[in-house]
């Protein structure tokens, strides 16, 4: 639960972040992935093969986020690496996809609105994770 608990507060203070200065700090991230990393030695529940499976989301994030030009940001991928080290590599994948279709929505909207601003990523993160959490 603890898991959780940590990737929802990581979430909630970066989206407050995105939204309003459209970046993430880096000082946040690197703080939670150390906690994340120091939790799980510290707790020895997860293996060094499960955590690297959570960056496997991440991973896929940073290489789609290439893909495009950075129309998905580098942060943005680097956020859910550090998801997937609290939550497991499953559960990020699954966050990210739902995040992927939210803001596909929204953009729908936007374009439909003729609106061109940036959209930030990571609130539709952390919807994503609440409708896993509450609904699924």
């Amino acid at each position: 639960m603890a898991e959780y608990l940590a990737g929802l507060l990581l979430l909630g203070i970066t989206a407050a972040e995105d939204i309003r200065e459209k970046k993430i700090s880096v000082r946040v991230v690197c703080v939670f992935a150390c906690g994340a990393v120091l939790y799980h030695m510290l707790s020895g529940n997860n293996s060094f093969g499960e955590m690297a499976f959570g960056l496997f989301p991440g991973c896929l994030l940073l290489m789609l986020s290439a893909l495009t030009g950075e129309s998905i940001g580098y942060g943005d991928g680097i956020l859910v690496l550090t998801l997937g080290l609290w939550t497991g590599g499953w559960f990020a994948f699954a966050v990210t996809v739902i995040g992927i279709m939210l803001s596909g929505i929204y953009g729908t909207f936007c374009l439909l609105k003729r609106k061109n601003d940036p959209i930030p990523f990571v609130p539709f993160l952390l919807l994503g994770m609440e409708v896993l959490l509450f609904y699924a």
